[in-house]
């Protein structure tokens, strides 16, 4: 694929994004549909997304293959985790900030966009990458990542239900599917991809809601949310493929996580900041921001990645 098809299909990405920003200006989509549409793509289209993207012909995965994806899984939130801790103390911000610094540079929007994004760059086979890829996103970020930002220790934040979301639960149904290599029947294949395939269009659009709720006054970056922006889109991708460039994993693998590494603040980040009263103004901008960001970042990273394979 070259940087002009890459481009393009971020086009598109970007361009459903728009259709729910314009959608919510223009009063045909109500923001009190954010949140239980949300709800509901978390907890069933995405699922069943992620339980499809093991069936059907042509992708059958290998004991191996699989093994490796959650090896690169951990060994990338462990990069992530020390890089972030590290940047914190070598870059001086307010006290107040440092915790969401810490997590907008570990968390990234894997779902949301990490999904369409990587289907669109390498196929339908990487959304099972993703997702298995996604699994420590899931169990970390209401973990470390509330650590993060509340400043607490793990062990006064953790709750054991988060081990049991519906995504981390339809990951090792899909792990378990793979690695038994199921056969399911046609008709079941069509109606988890027919449900699946809702994710998608639902996410997108929903983010584009979402960011229509910003004043454009807060749309304005500072120097802090530029330089994280920075460090999370460019930077942060670039430091995992050094790092797993020193190993002999499968290309294909560890391109999928670089890419994942590259996506912008995960939109939890609103939530948390707001249940635990921080500053949820400066989570809002970077997430605004680096989304914005990562129209043009991500095709940079993808090109990047096929030009290095050459």
């Amino acid at each position: 694929m070259s940087l002009i098809d890459i481009l393009i299909q971020m086009l598109i990405i970007f361009g459903v994004v728009m259709v729910g920003y314009g959608a919510t200006r223009l009063g045909g989509w109500k923001t009190e549909m954010n949140r239980p549409i949300s709800v509901f793509v978390l907890n069933v289209t995405c699922p069943m997304l992620i339980i499809g993207s093991v069936m059907g012909d042509g992708l059958q995965f290998s004991s191996r293959e699989i093994m490796q994806l959650m090896l690169v899984a951990l060994l990338n939130y462990v990069v992530l985790i020390v890089a972030a801790i590290a940047i914190s103390r070598i870059w001086r911000v307010r006290p107040s900030d440092r915790g969401l610094q810490k997590f907008m540079l570990t968390f990234g929007n894997v779902t949301f966009i990490g999904f369409p994004a990587s289907a669109a760059i390498f196929g339908e086979r990487a959304v099972f990458y993703a997702s298995v890829l996604g699994i420590p996103f899931n169990l970390l970020i209401f973990t470390v990542g509330l650590s993060f930002i509340t400043e607490q220790p793990i062990r006064s934040v953790f709750k054991p239900k988060v081990l049991f979301s519906p995504c981390v639960v339809a990951s090792i149904i899909a792990v378990v599917l793979a690695l038994l290599k199921v056969q399911t029947p046609v008709p079941v294949s069509k109606f988890f991809h027919l449900v699946g395939d809702m994710t998608i269009p639902c996410a997108l659009i929903l983010i584009g809601a979402t960011l229509a709720t910003i004043p454009l006054r807060d749309m304005v970056g500072n120097r802090f949310v530029f330089t994280v922006a920075a460090l999370k889109l460019l930077v942060l991708p670039l430091v995992v493929w050094g790092f797993f460039g020193l190993f002999s994993f499968d290309s294909f693998v560890t391109n999928v996580a670089v890419v994942l590494t590259g996506m912008p603040v995960a939109a939890n980040g609103i939530m948390l900041c707001l249940k635990h009263g921080k500053d949820e103004h400066l989570m809002t901008q970077v997430i605004f921001m680096t989304t914005l960001l990562s129209l043009f970042t991500i095709p940079m990273i993808a090109y990047f990645l096929k030009f290095v394979a050459a």
